[in-house]
């Protein structure tokens, strides 16, 4: 086999083509997953972390003793809160895959399943609204304007807090109704 320079330049070629190719892959992936990020009065980057939100809150806003302890309140009473709801999700996701497993489901049935999935899910923003409105209610003007671009970056990210994993295999998996979607 004879090795010109022309086929030495279409190796070249389809490296440098691999290599950018691999590139863009790669960058895209990682701003998939990057996480949620603001920016501070000096133009720093901050990246909203997926757990211990509490010291990220203080940190970020310089809580002040008494505030950070309102802000752990308000954040075990979220999380109890949530939690509650996120349980009879759960429940209602169970009935739909026992429903959905029987030979003749009932329509009207899964549409009153559906109804109260639809209601729990209301409920559970409902509570995350009330939770990050008691917090800015404790905070002066600059903390606030720190925590307005906090939710900018949160809402602008494809996951929220404080729930931030984002869902999995939605939809049916190996044949069956996947329990982790939400």
């Amino acid at each position: 086999m004879r090795i010109t320079v022309k086929s030495i330049l279409f190796m070249a070629v389809l490296l440098l083509l691999g290599t950018n190719i691999a590139t863009v892959v790669t960058y895209r992936s990682h701003l998939n997953n990057e996480q949620a990020l603001i920016t501070n009065e000096e133009g720093e980057v901050i990246a909203v972390p997926e757990q211990q939100t509490g010291r990220f809150f203080r940190d970020t806003l310089n809580l002040s003793p008494g505030q950070q302890t309102i802000f752990r309140d308000y954040r075990r009473q979220y999380h109890r809160d949530a939690n509650q709801i996120l349980i009879e999700l759960q429940k209602i996701r169970s009935d739909m895959t026992k429903l959905l497993s029987e030979p003749q489901p009932n329509p009207s049935e899964m549409d009153k399943l559906a109804n109260q999935l639809g209601q729990k899910h209301a409920q559970l923003k409902k509570e995350t609204f009330t939770y990050y409105f008691n917090l800015k209610n404790e905070l002066d003007s600059t903390q606030q304007m720190k925590l307005e671009q906090i939710f900018e970056s949160m809402l602008n990210d494809k996951t929220s807090l404080p729930h931030r994993n984002p869902p999995r295999n939605r939809g049916f998996q190996r044949g069956r109704m996947n329990r982790n979607q939400p």
